[in-house]
């Protein structure tokens, strides 16, 4: 307690007791000469209890402060200890965030060194580890999504190594033809080891982007829930060497530019929510199927090689540009129940370009968008006769476009 609390404290006393017993002996002593004695002790009488009063007054204003300054001693504890959790928490999530951080970082390093690695059954290991680690860390998926990306981008030769032609073992004995023979069985082997470790890793991709919801309103809003999805992925597989190449799927971003598909490549109601870049690549030994496929805002086929094959946009949708420009459409194209919106986003362009022998054309007044017979948008309402959300591409003449 402050000295000058204590000094006030006795000032008052010493004061409301002097001031008190004065004015009570004043009074007495205008009394009588035989009640005076008994008054002036009466007076002092008083004046100690007020005395004592006023030093209890003074105690309990004393108290009351003590509380006070307890109350808030204990208020501070509590606010320091409560800031101090607070820190401990956050450190602690900190620390165990880092600490689940670094065991990403190291269950993905060592599964991209599974990749690397020349067994292919390493290799296989490695894929599904990055799978398992992309599928319990959304924020993940993407990274694993590019890794895989960029091992498909790595050069490979979709056909097997060559056998020893018959003027090459004439020049050899029969030891060196046996060592040759063994040594191209290696190749083949290895060969057919890294095969399946390609169409593992594209089985994989496609199995991430599958989903069996659709829609086809415009702007399109729909999620797809099941938990297998990884939504809002994009590929970048440009001059990669795909075999067999199954995307039934959807995608934010997709390029394939300079890609070559082996076998052919089915995009059936694929989704590509924003682009799509065909640009440069090959098809070879089979179609480029499109059959319902939703292109967002821009479908790139320049200088896209088709092979022999009919290109096939079947009920597909254009919902942005087109570049089919110098395409190479040898076995033709189709897009017969296709439609392009009417009014899409021009901030990437406003051009749509379509191969010779078709074009499009709003509804007429009695019409209405026409759909395919199976697949994502059989099951769709058709629009009103004459709506101008859609316009049809057609034929020049009524039968399939050819070059």
């Amino acid at each position: 307690m402050p000295w000058w609390m204590v000094l006030i404290g006795v000032v008052t006393i010493i004061g409301a007791t002097w001031v008190s017993t004065a004015w009570l002996l004043a009074e007495a002593d205008k009394a009588t000469a035989d009640k005076r004695a008994g008054l002036r002790i009466d007076a002092i009488r008083t004046g100690l209890t007020v005395a004592a009063g006023t030093g209890g007054a003074f105690a309990l204003l004393l108290a009351v402060r003590r509380q006070w300054l307890n109350e808030r001693a204990q208020a501070h504890r509590e606010e320091v200890d409560h800031q101090s959790q607070i820190h401990d928490d956050r450190v602690t999530t900190t620390t165990e965030h880092d600490a689940a951080e670094r065991r990403i970082t190291d269950l993905y390093v060592k599964a991209v060194d599974q990749l690397g690695n020349d067994k292919a059954t390493v290799q296989l290991g490695g894929l599904y580890a990055l799978e398992r680690l992309a599928q319990s860390n959304p924020a993940h998926q993407q990274t694993v999504v590019n890794v895989i990306c960029s091992y498909l981008r790595m050069p490979f030769n979709a056909q097997p190594p060559p056998a020893p032609s018959d003027q090459d073992l004439k020049r050899l004995t029969g030891h060196e033809r046996a060592a040759r023979a063994t040594e191209h069985a290696a190749d083949v082997a290895r060969w057919k080891q890294e095969r399946l470790v390609r169409r593992t890793a594209q089985s994989m991709l496609a199995t991430h982007i599958f989903t069996l919801e659709s829609t086809t309103e415009w702007p399109r809003r729909t999620t797809p829930s099941d938990p297998a999805y990884w939504p809002g992925i994009s590929l970048n597989l440009s001059d990669a060497t795909l075999i067999d190449f199954v995307l039934q799927g959807r995608v934010d971003n997709a390029d394939f530019s300079g890609a070559l598909f082996v076998g052919g490549a089915n995009f059936a109601h694929a989704s590509f929510d924003r682009h799509a870049n065909f640009s440069d690549a090959r098809f070879e030994g089979g179609a480029g199927h499109f059959y319902g496929t939703w292109f967002g805002l821009r479908a790139i086929f320049v200088d896209t090689d088709f092979g022999q094959h009919q290109a096939f946009f079947e009920g597909a949708t254009f919902s942005g540009m087109l570049f089919l420009r110098d395409a190479k459409l040898s076995g033709g194209a189709t897009f017969h129940e296709a439609r392009a919106l009417a009014d899409f986003n021009t901030n990437w362009g406003d051009t749509r370009q379509w191969p010779g022998g078709w074009s499009e054309r709003p509804l007429a007044g009695d019409e209405v968008i026409p759909r395919p017979a199976y697949g994502a948008w059989a099951q769709t309402t058709d629009l009103p006769p004459g709506d101008p959300t859609w316009r049809l591409v057609v034929p020049d003449k009524q039968t399939d476009a050819q070059p």
